[in-house]
């Protein structure tokens, strides 16, 4: 059965630099950016998954665009569609690296190195909680992040 969920959505970005410490360097992680996002979803469960499907809001410059979030057996599935196409199809498992395609506006479409450290799921009976997932996107040599994201799943 569907139902009407309100969603807290916050993605942040880090940077990892590599500081001298002795004879060795520490990871340090410096906070690039951060969104949050406030809005409505529907909220269902089908062969043992969980869904949650909500709007992009234009505060992300993602207008027009409808994300599907698929939790089931340790692992998320994040797909967002366009007008045209399917702007980015990502699958989070900790400790698996995956190739994700990703489609920015303007912008040719680029592949992305993935790799999921850690996915914590709370959801209740009722799938109110929170899902948290950090992993790292990395493209090219030079472009490399941290990302931590949060879904909070609230009663409308």
């Amino acid at each position: 059965m569907k139902k009407n969920v309100n969603l807290r959505i916050t993605s942040t970005q880090y940077s990892e630099n590599l500081k001298p410490s002795g004879e060795a360097f520490l990871r340090e992680l410096e906070k690039e950016d951060s969104l949050e996002i406030v809005t409505e979803g529907t909220l269902y469960s089908k062969n043992n998954a969980t869904y949650i499907a909500y709007e992009e809001a234009e505060e992300s410059g993602l207008d027009d665009i409808r994300t599907l979030v698929k939790l089931k057996d340790g692992q998320i599935r994040i797909r967002r569609y366009g007008k045209n196409e399917d702007d980015m199809d990502m699958t989070l498992a900790p400790g698996i690296r995956s190739i994700t395609r990703y489609q920015v506006p303007m912008l040719p479409s680029m592949n992305l190195e993935v790799y999921t450290n850690k996915l914590t799921e709370d959801l209740d009976e009722e799938g109110y909680g929170k899902i948290s997932v950090e992993y790292k996107i990395r493209f090219d040599r030079f472009f490399s992040r941290r990302n931590v994201l949060e879904i909070e799943v609230m009663p409308s």
